[in-house]
């Protein structure tokens, strides 16, 4: 399946984006990897085609970002199921030279339209660390509530961060999205 917006496409990451993918990941390890353990400093296509080969629902929906250039910039998806309480958690990251150009709000909320209407969450989450100012941006920017500061929420690289934690509900994004675009 394929979201778009018209100007972005989230498609599902294929073993054929490696060589993409690990080369995002590896040329912007200096702003991902503080918030984002895996993309450590040893992370390579192998790392990728791990990701790729384990991702799917009730695990983890993830969609790789392409530009209106058709470069893939990042990431960008749902996990941690709580299909009893009908909630997930949302994810992203771009590659550096991609930030600043609209790609993480408009992929989180496709992706967010996507886990309301695909799999009936009533809740997102977007949890980020208090040090991590660009995701809190993007955050904001798609129109999560701010629901406050959860001490010591994150364990990364052995130290305890204290995290920002926003939600969606179905009814935030309908002033702000116009229907997700979506193909199979």
């Amino acid at each position: 399946m394929e979201l778009s917006d018209g100007i972005i496409v989230l498609r599902p990451p294929a073993e054929s984006d490696l060589p993409a993918l690990a080369d995002a990941i590896r040329s912007s390890q200096a702003h991902l990897a503080p918030f984002l353990p895996w993309a450590a400093g040893d992370y390579d296509e192998n790392d990728t085609l791990e990701w790729i080969r384990r991702r799917g629902y009730p695990s983890e929906v993830g969609f790789v970002i392409v530009t209106p250039a058709g470069n893939l910039v990042g990431g960008c998806g749902l996990n941690g199921f709580n299909e009893a309480n009908r909630v997930a958690n949302l994810g992203y990251w771009l590659r550096t030279s991609a930030r600043g150009n609209g790609f993480a709000t408009a992929a989180t909320r496709l992706v967010a339209r996507h886990g309301f209407d695909e799999y009936g969450l009533a809740r997102i989450e977007i949890l980020m660390s208090t040090e991590n100012p660009a995701s809190r941006h993007v955050a904001e920017r798609v129109g999560a509530r701010h629901e406050g500061v959860l001490r010591n929420r994150l364990l990364l690289h052995g130290r305890n961060h204290d995290a920002h934690m926003f939600s969606l509900v179905p009814t935030d994004l309908d002033d702000v999205l116009t229907p997700v675009r979506a193909s199979r």
